[in-house]
C-alpha cells in the first residue's frame, strides 16, 4: 500500500480544488493499468494521512470515481478497482494541461472544453503545472498515459524537455491544440482571442475620445504571442491616426528579471506595491504625463489604477486607463474598468471542436482561430481634460 501511496502528490497552493487534483490522479492511476482490477486501494484514512488533506476531500474524489464506475465499495472489506480496459479504450482520454490557472477565464475555458469532450464520449484528466520542469514531467505522464489528444496552454517559455516530449507527440500523431499561444517549431492547431483586434479597440476608443499621449503598460515577458499581438493592435491603432506610439512602460517582477506565468496574478495582494512603486517612477519620469494608459491585462490596470490614485492623480479625469480580459473584478472595483472581453466559453468550445475533428481524422495542415473580443466600455475613460499635444508620427 505505501507504493501506492507514493504515486500520488498534491500541490496544496495550486488554484485547483484538492479534491479535483486527487480525482485526477486516482483516475490516471486506474484508467492506464497501474492500478488494475480487482486492486484494493488506499483507505480514505491513509490518503488523507499521506496528502494531508481531511477525510471530507478525499471521499468527494472517490465518490466521482465510483460514479464514472472506475471502483467499487464493498462493507467490511474496502474500496476496489473495477475498471477494466477495452480495446483502445485509453484513446476516450484527453489531456488538457496548463500553467495559469489563475483566473474564472481558465475556469471556464476547462468548463467549455469538458462539456464539449464528454458529450463525444471523451474523458478529461485536468493538470495544472506548477513550473515549467512541472509542464514537461506532466506531459511525459499524459504521453505514457497514452491519451487521443492533448489541450496546452503552454508556458511562456518552454524547456527542451518540454519541446523534445511535444516532438514525441507530433511522432506518434497525437493531435495537440495550442491555447493562448503556439509553439512556432511544434506543428499543431491554435486558439486565442482576438488580442490584435482587442486592443485595437481599445486605443482606437482612446483615441475618438481625444488621446494623443497614449503609452502601453506590459510586463516584461519577451516574445509571448499574444502580448506581442496586444502591442501590435496598439501600434496599427495609432499608425492609422497619425500618432506617434510611445515606449512602453516595462514591469518586472520582484527579484527577477522576467516575469513567469502567475506572477501578475500574485502581485494583486500584499506584494502590489512592487509594482505600484515601478508605475509610480515611470510616472515621475514622464514628460509630458500620458493621458491614458493601455495596460496589457486588467491585473495590471487595477494595480496601474491605485499607483495613480497614490500620487493624486484621478482616474479617468488625470489618466484614462484600460485594461484587457475583463475579470470580474475588473467591473466592481472603485473606478470600473474599460477592457476588452474575452469570450472564455467560446475559446474551450474551439479548442475542443477542433481537437475533436483531429481525433475523428479531419485536416492536415496546422490551423489557428481567433475568437472575437467585445470593448467594455466603463468609468476608467473618458476625454483629456486639459489640451493634449497632438504628436504626429514622421
Amino acid at each position: 500500500m505505501p507504493e501506492k501511496l507514493d504515486k500520488i502528490r498534491l500541490d496544496h497552493n495550486s488554484y485547483i480544488s484538492l479534491h479535483v487534483q486527487l480525482h485526477n490522479q486516482l483516475r490516471r492511476l486506474i484508467v492506464s493499468g497501474r492500478w488494475q482490477f480487482g486492486e484494493r486501494i488506499p483507505t480514505e484514512m491513509q490518503l488523507a494521512r499521506h496528502l494531508d488533506i481531511s477525510r471530507t476531500t478525499v471521499r468527494v474524489a472517490t465518490q466521482r470515481l465510483e460514479v464514472e464506475g472506475l471502483i467499487k465499495r464493498t462493507a467490511g472489506r474496502g474500496t476496489f478497482v473495477v475498471y477494466q480496459p477495452q480495446e483502445r479504450a485509453a484513446n476516450r482520454t484527453i489531456g488538457y494541461l496548463t500553467c495559469s490557472f489563475h483566473n474564472e477565464i481558465h475556469t471556464n475555458i476547462l468548463s467549455s472544453a469538458q462539456t464539449e469532450l464528454r458529450s463525444a464520449g471523451y474523458q478529461v484528466i485536468f493538470s495544472n503545472s506548477r513550473d515549467r520542469d512541472d509542464e514537461a514531467r506532466i506531459l511525459r505522464q499524459l504521453l505514457d498515459d497514452e491519451v487521443a489528444g492533448l489541450m496546452l496552454w503552454a508556458n511562456a517559455v518552454p524547456t527542451e524537455d518540454t519541446m523534445a516530449i511535444l516532438g514525441e507527440y507530433e511522432r506518434r500523431a497525437i493531435p495537440i491544440v495550442f491555447m493562448d499561444r503556439p509553439i512556432e517549431s511544434i506543428s499543431a492547431d491554435y486558439v486565442s482571442s482576438d488580442n490584435f483586434g482587442g486592443a485595437y479597440q481599445l486605443v482606437s476608443h482612446l483615441i475618438e475620445l481625444g488621446h494623443r499621449r497614449i503609452v502601453p503598460l506590459m510586463p516584461s515577458i519577451d516574445d509571448l504571442h499574444p502580448v506581442n499581438e496586444r502591442l501590435r493592435g496598439y501600434m496599427t491603432a495609432l499608425h492609422e491616426h497619425g500618432i506617434f506610439a510611445l515606449e512602453p512602460w516595462r514591469i518586472s517582477p520582484p527579484e527577477r528579471h522576467e516575469f513567469h506565468e502567475t506572477d501578475i496574478y500574485s502581485l494583486v495582494g500584499a506584494q502590489s506595491r512592487h509594482v505600484i512603486q515601478q508605475v509610480e517612477r515611470f510616472t515621475d519620469a514622464a514628460g509630458p504625463m500620458p493621458t491614458a494608459l493601455v495596460c496589457i491585462n486588467d491585473i495590471l490596470a487595477i494595480i496601474a489604477i491605485n499607483a495613480l490614485r497614490n500620487m493624486g492623480y484621478a482616474v479617468p479625469d488625470d489618466v484614462s486607463v484600460v485594461g484587457f480580459d475583463d475579470i470580474s473584478m475588473a467591473s466592481h472595483i472603485g473606478v470600473p474598468l474599460t477592457t476588452a472581453s474575452q469570450d472564455a466559453y467560446e475559446l474551450g468550445k474551439v479548442a475542443s471542436q477542433m481537437l475533436l475533428e483531429r481525433l475523428d481524422g479531419g485536416g492536415t495542415a496546422s490551423r489557428s482561430y481567433a475568437v472575437p473580443t467585445q470593448l467594455r466600455i466603463r468609468s476608467s475613460t473618458a476625454a483629456p481634460v486639459v489640451g493634449v499635444d497632438t504628436v504626429v508620427e514622421t
